[in-house]
């Protein structure tokens, strides 16, 4: 499990994906994505939104992860 509020810990993640950083990190679990995925197919709406909405992770979390993506996209794209 990687920490989400530690950078180095996903030094050699290269998917950027939120649903699978967020497991990765422990925040959330295979149901969680499952619901949040057919929840998407009637609503339009992000993914860490709904996850939001169903008290599964803080705002801060959210935030961290999208900060994490945003990391790994940036490296990603310079390699």
């Amino acid at each position: 499990m990687k920490n989400l509020y530690n950078m180095d810990d996903w030094a050699d993640v290269s998917n950027c994906r939120l649903g699978e950083i967020l497991l990765e990190a422990g925040k959330i679990n295979l149901f969680h994505i499952s619901m949040v995925l057919d929840i998407q197919r009637f609503k339009k709406m992000p993914m860490g939104e709904i996850f939001l909405a169903m008290k599964v992770i803080s705002k801060k979390d959210l935030e961290q992860a999208l900060l994490v993506q945003k990391t790994i996209q940036k490296r990603c794209q310079n390699a």
